[in-house]
């Protein structure tokens, strides 16, 4: 007999113990990232319990997560028709999401255990199989309708690898394999020899139909990549990967090591495109292997209780998880909680004492967890509260009117201290009404959650408005490196060199400016290089 000791939320224990306490973390009360890991750990715990008490209800479960799949892809139809708005102004589709890449991940996740109920219908007698199939097929209608409108390659890539762990499951490949005769096995291995030559075509040309953003991807995997290896146990902590992406891609434009394209398609993102790269650079190596360690006996335990379904799903997710960040998005990330949940959940028979202990191993951490949720959960009603204070008061900021804007950000700075985009407004009113040391440092500690070169900016320009041309020349010199395609950081310092007497320097760096091409031209960018030609006509004859 099994035995009934929760090796499961062991692992998943020892794995969120690992993430909460590790000390290199940036544990700031209020912080989503906390809030996410105790609610999804709950929300883990929670269907565990239900699932051991009550079997049966995993294909109510299935249902609702089929039904939210519907839902999405309804109302993405909706946006993408004009009925209603998206969430971004950039994009007619988004659903409930902010961008429609991480919106067609989720679909692509439900796709699978659709899939599942439509290959093998559940043997359960009444309404709800024949429910659950009809919710299935329009899932799967709905989600095969909008992912050509989502544009997002990783979510095709998650469908074929979730539908592959589905078929692999119900019809086993090499029983269907040996069921023919030599002369059928010589057919169908032209025939997957074919299916393998045209999917590498349709690769290639996935890759060239946006080639400048997979390269984007892969630069970004490059610097995450260093980072781990910088900071191999303890990582860079949570919440400040973008900061050390920012530091780390500077370190290596500047080394020479980089490529034309590298230089043209570098950026300051906030994810590293990769959740398990990002797992490694945030939290250590140590955390990626106990979360494989976790993905690793929740698939075989799928495998075990013919859950092909939740399977799939698990993989589609994992898969689009490669290519970019699921677990910084709420409804994503409870759908994996959930996916995991009943992953793990084992229907078999058992006595009933197994039953008892598993319900208390279960029951125990979810209680636990319930009061650090709780408290965060104040904590972050607290920051929701001051980030619409914020927002109201940006209009101050928009208006140009800092002295204001100041005073009110003042106040709100004990709560939104690690929020960059609220770190740089608040320097940069700083920096307007001349309180130019006190500027440096809150973006000091902006650039630690961010990437944008342009903390470093006007950090740059207040060492300049204090006579420091050497601190001001090396925080241009930073920003340009960060993302050298972008002609900013060059043309302020050009400006600096010339003030500063250091005319050649000067010449020499705008004339770069005149002579680079940026990635995006602007009314902006033709009026710097249009300054310094004008610049250069005074110092030359």
């Amino acid at each position: 007999m099994r035995s009934s000791f929760p090796y499961g939320e062991l692992r998943i224990g020892v794995l969120i113990g690992y993430l909460m306490y590790n000390p290199s973390a940036n544990f700031t009360p209020g912080n989503g990232w906390i809030l996410g890991i105790l609610g999804c750990a709950c929300l883990y715990f929670l269907c565990r319990f239900l699932l051991i008490g009550h079997p049966r209800l995993h294909i109510p479960l299935h249902l609702a997560l089929l039904l939210w799949g519907i839902c999405e892809a309804v109302y993405g139809n909706l946006q993408l028709y004009g009925y209603y708005a998206s969430n971004n102004g950039l994009y007619k589709m988004t659903g409930t999401f902010l961008n429609p890449g991480p919106f067609s991940g989720f679909l692509a996740t439900i796709f699978p255990l659709a899939l599942s109920y439509l290959l093998h219908p559940a043997k359960d007698s009444g309404y709800l199989p024949r429910i659950i199939r009809y919710v299935s097929g329009a899932c799967l209608l709905l989600t095969l309708l909008l992912l050509p409108a989502g544009m997002s390659r990783a979510a095709w890539v998650a469908v074929i690898v979730g539908s592959l762990i589905v078929f692999g499951g119900y019809h086993s490949f090499r029983e269907l394999f040996q069921k023919y005769d030599l002369r059928q096995k010589r057919k169908m291995l032209w025939g997957c020899s074919g299916l393998l030559v045209l999917l590498i075509v349709a690769s290639v040309s996935v890759y060239y139909l946006k080639k400048d953003s997979a390269d984007g991807r892969l630069l970004i995997w490059k610097i995450t990549t260093q980072l781990i290896a910088e900071h191999p146990v303890t990582g860079v902590g949570a919440g400040n990967f973008a900061g050390a992406y920012g530091e780390a891609q500077a370190a290596y434009f500047n080394s020479g090591k980089n490529t034309p394209q590298e230089t043209f398609v570098a950026g300051c993102p906030e994810y590293g495109f990769n959740e398990f790269l990002q797992i490694a650079a945030e939290h250590g190596i140590p955390a990626l292997l106990l979360f494989l360690t976790v993905l690793v006996f929740a698939f075989r335990n799928a495998r075990i209780n013919r859950q092909y379904g939740i399977a799939g799903s698990l993989a589609a997710f994992l898969t689009f998880a490669c290519f970019s960040y699921p677990f910084s998005v709420p409804q994503s990330s409870i759908l994996f909680a959930l996916l995991l949940g009943c992953a793990n959940s084992d229907f078999r028979p058992r006595p009933e004492t197994c039953y008892r202990k598993q319900l208390l191993f279960t029951g125990i951490p979810l209680l636990i967890l319930l009061f650090p949720l709780l408290r965060t959960g104040q904590q972050w009603k607290i920051r929701q509260e001051a980030i619409d204070s914020w927002k109201g008061e940006q209009t101050y900021y928009q208006m140009q009117i800092y002295e204001s804007a100041t005073e009110h950000y003042r106040k709100l700075y004990p709560v939104l201290k690690d929020e960059p985009r609220f770190l740089f407004e608040l320097g940069q009113c700083l920096s307007k009404t001349g309180a130019y040391e006190e500027s440096n440092r809150i973006l000091r500690e902006g650039s630690r959650f961010s990437s944008d070169p342009m903390f470093w900016n006007i950090m740059g320009k207040n060492h300049q408005a204090l006579k420091q041309y050497r601190e001001a020349e090396a925080c241009f010199l930073r920003a340009g490196a960060m993302v050298p395609h972008r002609l900013y950081p060059l043309y302020l310092l050009a400006h600096l060199y010339f003030e500063s007497q250091q005319t050649e320097k000067g010449i020499a760096t705008a004339r770069t400016v005149i002579s680079r091409t940026p990635k995006v031209m602007s009314a902006a960018t033709e009026e710097m290089k249009a300054e310094m030609k004008e610049k250069l006509s005074t110092f030359t004859p």
